[in-house]
């Protein structure tokens, strides 16, 4: 059975068709039929409706009038005793029922109805087999009543709402509680007991909730209440109560928890399944599914949905109500449309019976115009179109006579009903169809007098269903405006506690227009609006503190945690926002039970946030990154205090999500917005480190102090560094520290012998550099890659305190060795990146001993220039290198890919004529089998993109990037690379081109005589301002060792300039690069000072030598 209401124009009823319900026209399609006058059963039944007096008073008034047709043997139409009607007559209130007190909705059971006046009683006819008539029949008398009388035992309370099982009843009244009586065999009253009930009872485990909406199928119910909740009870036999499998009849009303934090406008029940459907037009359905009524479209779907499931046909369609049959369904969508699906053996589908059944929903196209009005029987569909004014319905009722006037089954049959036939033309000036509501072979209309002449013109006056509790603009002034200790006040302490402690309120209050699925937009959340009042709502303290309360005593530890729907997690979007303006108020930040509610998701459930989250503008997703980090920094106050400092972990563990996914979303944010800035300010790194290390060889790391070490994200890249440089030093001091002591163990067991000298001692030829050096590297012992480096150049002075010396060396060694020429390194332009050779031209060793060198380097933390582009560190960090990546390789190559990818038109073969075939570094490749004879099309360029970018940045260099990896780890500890993002690996170990001359300039400090306003330093900066880029390049490689500028700036790059007192303008500058020092003598001329320096630059290579002769 199924809910019996009024929605926004649309109205629900339930149970089936009548006999002489509907009306064939020819080949079975609906055809026209007037409704007045036609009756069935004796002549002394028909007269029971409203005289022509009372009919035209109603009419002349503009009153509310109801009319009833269909099966009434029981007395169910409320007309007396007879086999009923076959078209709308006027239904009698009772004897005993006011003039003025208009039926405003009908419920309908199996056999019985009830009739909701607008003074909120309740009145009942019908079968009263099981007590379902809620009141007692006169003594001796049948158990039915054909006629319409209240129920005395409401009579006290002002009912809203109504709905009716197969043999049972509910009611709602205006304060939220439910009333049941009736059959209760399966526990469909909800009282806690199993039988029937004569007189309505309160259901009291309903008591505390205010619930607005209910449902009844054959034998069990569903209610939702004003904070959203949705519960359910009774039969359970086909999962129609939504609680999972195994789970028996419920006698007590059980919260459907599958459906928490969603924003429900309506429930619904059939015969034995269940619906509820979203304010954002998203359906759900579960109980039975024999006959495809909820709407699957598998040709066998399961015959059970014990939980409410997603129906996925339905979600871009824009449903705005849903009615239910015995085993059908059909649902109305905002543009006026109706789907029908389920049991199609009595045309109630509306669907043509001689072509082939098809599951899943489908539009009911013949309707004649937009719908406003749908209400479903048990057998039968029952619609108005809003232009015309007209009824229509599809299906049938069990029984049908013919004109021998005997009873055959009816098989299908469709009936068009004009409401303007009710009154005859002189008496009518206007009529309009307010509700419908479809019951058990009975069928109610509500219909209301007016002005209006014309279907086509008319607006209709639309009477939403009960709805959730949500924030309105008008409330909210009311709100700010309410002063202390007023009753206004109260009311909205009250409001605000039912909105922010539920998440559907909280939700609901801030949809966008419109089902954002339907328009390809899955965040359904305005979040600017949501942004704008709390910022209002925040600035009065009663309420920010009302709200902070709400939300951190009821509504995150109830957020839905195991939802598999997208729609009940939008509330983890809002948290932050609000977070945010309580915040700003100096209130507690949400931060903390937010990151717990978000680790305490099941693994869908993450997900499904997860992707929410990648959806996000940069904006909203940097206010939960901020509001995360706030939070962290807070709480390292307690960072040396255990187990205190365990509280950051679940921020931290949330932040980390988040940056995951900001990865995956191509890095909506830069990684810097992940920083904690001045973190180094408020807890010892190196102490960090030590925690880390531990943590990574305890065995129960959980247990130990928090290290934030195992975030890395949160450390800008200068504490990053820092920290790299702590664990490089700390290894080498190792060493120094182990042979110390070997010494000193030496001399106490009175041994001369000596330790291994803790440095590695690299001497190397200056003539043969490479080769000697790759030599000599080929033979070192491992352990002696980790110790300090010196590097001495043989026949030369030692110097192996300057650190210029170590940048002399890799500077000229690397320079030398990605050369083209040396065969390791290709360049696919003269000013492009290198790139790994594909044809081998030295061997695979030689890959390994350059790897070697630059974790040499970087392990000696020298920054030294080499040509990879950001695919080479992307590679090193186990990270797929991208087309953006071949961009920066080969710039003409990738534009041509990217333009393959962004052509839409059809004839992309011709104008391209690319096939999976391709060549790279003088070499043709296929890119799969036969890709010679293979074009690329528009279903295939993906795919030949993919494989393009793959073959050049992994397959064809796989065997030599495997060799350079493997000797770069050989030095360095890979835990400790994985730190750093590719692009600030790239950073560390090659530095970066941002140059910034004037600061250059703005931080020189100067020695001896010179100042800035010395002559001659006026004129070296005139000069130096003038050279070209590559001068000025060539430049800081003669004093400082290298072109480029290191991750911490040029504020890092200070050149002291200091004049020599035995150098005089005869001579070239010198430079010490291990003090950044320039040696310049005064000059007379800005002539004479531009030539030496342009001689200095020129003969910029042999540091060692230069520095041992002039220094």
């Amino acid at each position: 059975m199924k809910l019996a209401a009024s929605d926004v124009g649309r109205a629900a009823g339930r149970g089936g068709t009548p006999s002489g319900l509907v009306h064939e026209g020819p080949n079975g399609r609906p055809g026209g039929a007037s409704l007045g006058g036609r009756r069935k059963g004796p002549a002394k039944e028909v007269q029971r409706g409203l005289d022509p007096g009372q009919e035209r008073g109603a009419h002349l008034r503009g009153e509310r009038m109801l009319y009833c047709w269909g099966e009434g043997s029981a007395g169910q139409l409320g007309l007396g005793k007879g086999e009923g009607v076959s078209g709308p007559v006027p239904f009698r209130p009772g004897p005993r029922a006011p003039a003025d007190q208009a039926v405003v909705l009908v419920a309908c059971g199996e056999r019985h109805t009830l009739l909701l006046r607008d003074d909120g009683g309740v009145a009942s006819c019908g079968d009263n087999s099981r007590g379902q008539l809620g009141r007692r029949l006169p003594s001796g008398q049948e158990k039915r009543s054909y006629g319409p009388e209240l129920i005395q035992a409401l009579e006290t309370q002002k009912v809203v709402h109504v709905s009716c099982g197969k043999e049972h009843s509910l009611a709602v009244c205006n304060k939220g509680r439910v009333y049941s009586w009736g059959a209760g065999t399966f526990g469909q009253l909800g009282t806690g007991e199993l039988g029937d009930r004569l007189i309505p009872k309160t259901i009291n485990a309903l008591s505390k909730y205010k619930v607005i909406q209910v449902a009844c199928g054959h034998d069990h119910s569903i209610a939702l209440t004003n904070d959203g909740r949705i519960f359910s009870w009774g039969q359970n036999i086909h999962g129609q109560l939504g609680l999972g499998k195994d789970i028996s009849s419920q006698a007590s009303p059980q919260q459907v928890s599958a459906l928490d934090g969603i924003p429900l406008a309506q429930v619904a029940a059939g015969g034995a399944h269940s619906f509820a459907l979203s304010l954002s037009g998203v359906v759900y359905g579960w109980g039975r599914n024999n006959a495809h009524q909820l709407g699957l479209s598998q040709a066998k779907p399961k015959e059970q949905i014990f939980k409410p499931y997603s129906i996925a046909a339905l979600r871009s369609l824009d449903v705005a109500f849903v009615s239910c049959g015995a085993e059908h369904t059909a649902v109305l969508t905002q543009n006026g449309s109706v789907y029908t699906f389920g049991d199609d053996s009595a045309g109630q589908l509306g669907r043509n019976s001689s072509s082939s059944p098809k599951f899943g929903p489908q539009k009911v196209e013949w309707i004649d115009g937009p719908v406003s009005l749908l209400a479903c029987g048990s057998y039968h569909t029952l619609v108005r179109i809003s232009t015309s004014g007209q009824l229509l319905s599809f299906g049938r009722g069990p029984l049908q006579r013919n004109r021998s006037g005997t009873t055959q089954s009816k098989p299908d049959g469709g009936g068009c009903l004009n409401i303007s036939a009710l009154v005859s033309p002189n008496e009518l000036v206007g009529m309009q169809v307010k509700q419908i509501f479809a019951g058990t072979y009975v069928n109610f209309a509500t219909v209301f007098h007016t002005q209006v002449s014309a279907y086509r013109n008319e607006t209709l006056s639309m009477e939403p269903l009960p709805r959730i509790s949500r924030l309105e603009e008008m409330q909210i002034d009311m709100w700010l405006s309410a002063t202390a200790e007023s009753e206004k006040r109260q009311n909205a302490k009250r409001e605000i506690e039912t909105i922010f402690s539920s998440s559907p309120c909280l939700t609901a209050s801030f949809l966008k227009q419109g089902s954002p699925f339907k328009s390809g937009c899955c965040v359904a959340i305005n979040l600017e609006k949501a942004k704008k009042i709390f910022e209002n709502l925040a600035t009065r303290d009663w309420i920010a503190g009302r709200i902070s309360f709400c939300l951190l005593n009821y509504l995150i530890p109830a957020l839905p945690l195991n939802s598999p729907h997208q729609e009940a997690l939008s509330i983890f979007l809002l948290l932050p926002e609000c977070s945010a303006a309580l915040e700003a108020q100096k209130m507690q930040s949400l931060a903390l039970p937010f990151a717990k509610a978000v680790l305490g998701l099941s693994k869908r459930s993450s997900e499904i946030l997860e992707n929410y989250w990648s959806l996000l503008p940069a904006s909203s997703f940097d206010q939960i990154v901020q509001m995360l980090s706030r939070a962290v920094k807070s709480q390292l106050s307690y960072y040396n205090f255990y187990p205190q400092c365990q509280e950051v972990i679940p921020l931290l563990e949330v932040l980390k999500k988040l940056y995951k996914v900001n990865k995956k979303a191509d890095y909506k944010l830069q990684i810097r917005n992940f920083y904690i800035d001045d973190i180094n300010k408020i807890i010892n790194t190196f102490l960090d480190l030590g925690r880390w290390h531990t943590r990574k060889t305890h065995p129960n790391p959980e247990s130990f102090p928090v290290s934030l070490c195992s975030f890395p994200f949160v450390y800008n890249l200068l504490t990053k560094m820092e920290i790299f440089a702590m664990e490089t030093i700390f290894n080498q001091e190792c060493m120094k520290v182990g042979a110390h002591h070997e010494i000193m163990l030496n001399r106490m067991q009175r041994s001369s012998e000596l330790p291994k000298l803790p440095v590695f001692l690299l001497r190397v030829q200056r003539q043969n550099l490479v080769e000697n050096t790759l030599h000599k590297l080929s033979h070192v012992e491992d352990i002696s890659l980790k110790m300090q480096l010196l590097v001495e150049f043989e026949g030369e002075m030692s110097r192996f305190e300057a650190g210029g010396v170590l940048l002399e060396f890799f500077s000229h060694v690397f320079e030398d060795m990605v050369q083209p020429d040396y065969g390791m390194f290709m360049y696919p332009h003269p000013s492009s990146p290198m790139w790994f050779c594909t044809r081998k031209k030295v061997s695979k060793n030689k890959y390994y001993l350059f790897g070697i060198l630059c974790g040499l380097a970087m392990f000696n933390r020298v920054i030294a220039y080499v040509p990879f582009p950001l695919a080479a560190f992307k590679k090193l960090l186990d990270k797929k290198p991208t087309l953006d990546d071949l961009k920066e390789l080969d710039p003409v190559l990738g534009r041509s890919l990217q333009a393959v990818l962004d052509y839409e038109c059809d004839d992309i073969e011709e104008n391209f004529q690319l096939c999976f075939s391709i060549f790279w570094d003088d070499v043709k490749v296929d890119l799969i089998p036969n890709g010679n004879s293979i074009a690329v099309n528009n279903s295939n360029k993906k795919d030949f993109v993919n494989k393009y970018v793959d073959y050049i940045f992994n397959i064809s260099v796989n065997e030599v990037f495997g060799e350079f990896k493997r000797g770069f780890y050989k030095v360095l500890d890979k835990c400790i690379i994985d730190f750093f993002e590719p692009p600030e690996l790239m950073e560390l170990a090659i530095g970066n081109a941002n140059y910034d001359w004037e600061l250059y300039e703005k931080n020189a400090v100067y020695w001896g005589i010179y100042s800035p306003t010395h002559p001659t330093i006026k004129m070296f900066w005139k000069v130096f301002h003038e050279l070209p880029l590559t001068d000025k390049k060539s430049f800081l490689l003669f004093v400082a060792g290298t072109d480029r500028v290191p991750p911490m700036g040029m504020n890092s790059l200070r050149i002291t300039i200091h004049s020599h007192r035995s150098l005089s303008e005869d001579h070239i500058p010198e430079a010490q690069i291990c003090f950044h020092l320039l040696l310049l003598p005064p000059f007379s001329t800005i002539g004479k000072l531009k030539e030496k320096l342009q001689q200095a630059i020129e003969n910029n290579r042999g540091f060692g030598k230069q520095e041992n002769e002039n220094v």
